[in-house]
């Protein structure tokens, strides 16, 4: 007998977040701990951010026992700068059991209907900018710092109910230091590099503490400029940007965050994150939620920190269209390569990279020729 119920209150909250608990009992790669923040993103957000996205958080229970959660998401701020009825999906658990998937998709494809929408599209966490789809290659792995990590039959719930896929993106790996930083075509490319940026008028440097607002500010404009043609896009508020920098905080390396100048204008900018996860996993077994995050930022921060961490999530290229200087995305990556080299990180990880963007995959990794490492996945499907 499955039920379904609205979460409502903290009790509600604990047994919303416990559902991960039960779907991956016995999963080696599962970290215990949600990856966002769900009393700053879902529970309590920012009243500005709070006033644009309207959630409802699901429960499902078998004879009593939470089983399956789900939300459903009405962003008003994409229905109202895109004009597509389309609602949205996000924080999707359950068992293995597809009574229990048709449960929960439609009781959030019910609430968006009543909201006047006629499609439902995800899953979003809660939006395109924190976190999108699921992991639909079967390898396991430890889940990117970031990206989704979810069982390999969610697609086959999701499609059962009759969503259908609709937007493919990925994760490239370089993980290999020899070929990194020691093959001759990297020689090659440094070489380039140097003779471009000798040549160049465009500087680099870090987002400071200090001017935090101020450069996310920053960011945020680049961001909406860069990003308006593309796929399920719509305007980032600073808001929520200062939100999610406000999270990343902790486990952020201002030395990866690059700000690419012009003439003293900001035109470009590229963000490397540490795989925290890879310190997280260290600290899984511990029972206590405060040990955990504890030994998981002595691991971040510590000397000889690459001895665990190891990797670098990039994510976040955009560069000003109107920038007259065309080189700025390849200055960027080169000077981010420079700068984890010389911090000790060996393994890359790109993601994510849509299926359509020749601005990433033509300039950079169709050169290299990889395969992509992970695939991750957006359903969607016509309400009635």
């Amino acid at each position: 007998m499955i039920t379904i119920e609205e979460v409502d209150g903290k009790a509600g909250w604990r047994e919303f977040e416990a559902v991960s608990d039960l779907v991956y009992q016995g999963d080696p790669h599962r970290l215990p701990d949600e990856s966002i923040d769900l009393r700053r993103v879902l529970i309590a957000p920012p009243s500005s951010v709070a006033a644009t996205r309207i959630t409802k958080a699901f429960l499902a229970r078998e004879n009593g026992i939470a089983v399956g959660r789900v939300v459903a998401i009405h962003d008003l701020s994409f229905t109202e700068y895109t004009g597509e009825s389309i609602g949205f999906f996000g924080f999707y658990e359950a068992v293995d059991d597809h009574d229990v998937a048709r449960a929960l998709l439609d009781a959030a494809a019910q609430w968006l209907s009543a909201r006047g929408l006629a499609t439902i599209s995800g899953p979003f966490g809660p939006s395109m900018f924190y976190s999108a789809g699921i992991v639909v290659d079967e390898t396991p792995a430890l889940p990117l710092v970031g990206m989704p990590h979810n069982p390999h039959y969610y697609a086959a719930h999701f499609e059962k109910w009759g969503l259908m896929a609709v937007k493919d993106f990925y994760s490239y790996l370089f993980d290999d230091p020899c070929i990194i930083y020691n093959d001759p075509k990297y020689a090659r490319h440094m070489q380039i590099f140097e003779k471009i940026k000798a040549r160049s008028e465009v500087t680099f440097r870090s987002m400071k503490y200090r001017t935090l607002r101020r450069d996310a500010r920053i960011v945020r404009d680049l961001y909406n400029k860069t990003f308006v043609n593309f796929w399920g896009f719509s305007p980032l508020s600073y808001t929520e940007l200062f939100e999610l920098l406000k999270m990343m905080l902790p486990v952020i390396d201002r030395r990866l965050t690059l700000l690419a100048e012009l003439d003293g204008k900001p035109v470009g900018f590229l963000m490397g994150i540490p795989d925290v996860n890879q310190a997280a996993a260290k600290a899984a077994h511990l029972k206590s939620r405060w040990a955990r995050d504890l030994v998981t930022l002595w691991h971040v921060k510590r000397p000889g920190r690459t001895e665990v961490i190891d990797g670098v999530r990039v994510d976040m290229l955009f560069v000003d269209p109107d920038c007259p200087d065309r080189a700025v995305s390849s200055l960027l990556i080169m000077e981010m390569s420079v700068r984890m080299r010389d911090l000790g990180f060996t393994r890359v990880e790109a993601a994510p990279v849509l299926d359509d963007s020749p601005w990433m995959r033509g300039s950079v990794l169709t050169r290299t020729k990889l395969a992509p490492h992970r695939t991750y996945r957006i359903f969607s499907r016509e309400l009635t």
